[in-house]
């Protein structure tokens, strides 16, 4: 009786750190930011075009919606190719934009001044931090880029109309976790609903 106790308190443990880990990542996650700077929800900011495939606003000034969109089409692409696949809608939503790393030049002086015998002694530093530039074959000079991070991708949605749908669902995430590089608990494929 005793140990079955033990059990269920180790049990709601476990699921009170579940929830608070869950509610933990999704404060600090970016969406996207459109014209102004203001925070739309990934649902708003995807309306849907004739094709069938979600259409990104303002892709052509935030770079967060056109990766946004490439992911989508390719991976549209992708799926409508698999075997008993009729047609697929993608939505990909991704944490920020890309990061990229530039190279600084760092000059540091030291001045260190003795009074002489008895007297105080001061030591004065200047740190001059500049990004460091490279020119190109036109004459321009542009910073030195170091190493680019890649966003990570947010999570992945998936409407398919399918033959087998189990089936289809099962090549569908293991297609876009080894695309992606994305686990298995950040895609969701669903069925497609009908037109009447």
């Amino acid at each position: 009786m005793l140990q079955n106790k033990w059990l269920l308190l180790l049990g709601g443990l476990g699921i009170l750190f579940l929830l608070i880990g869950t509610l933990w990542n999704h404060t600090g996650a970016v969406v996207s930011t459109l014209g102004g700077g203001t925070t739309q929800n990934p649902t708003a900011s995807a309306s849907s075009s004739g094709t069938g495939q979600p259409q990104r606003n303002g892709g052509a000034s935030n770079p967060i919606i056109q990766m946004q969109s490439t992911y989508d089409t390719e991976l549209t692409q992708v799926i409508d190719n698999l075997a008993g696949v009729n047609s697929a809608v993608v939505m990909v939503t991704l944490d920020s934009t890309n990061e990229l790393s530039v190279a600084n030049n760092v000059k540091k002086t030291t001045q260190t001044q003795n009074g002489g015998s008895g007297q105080s002694s001061s030591q004065s530093t200047t740190v001059d931090n500049s990004v460091f530039t490279e020119h190109t074959s036109d004459g321009s000079s542009v910073p030195f880029v170091t190493s680019q991070h890649s966003p990570t991708v947010r999570g992945v949605v998936v409407l398919v109309n399918a033959k087998d749908f189990f089936v289809a669902k099962a090549e569908i995430i293991d297609a876009i976790g080894h695309v992606l590089d994305v686990p298995a608990y950040k895609i969701s494929v669903e069925p497609k609903r009908s037109n009447p």
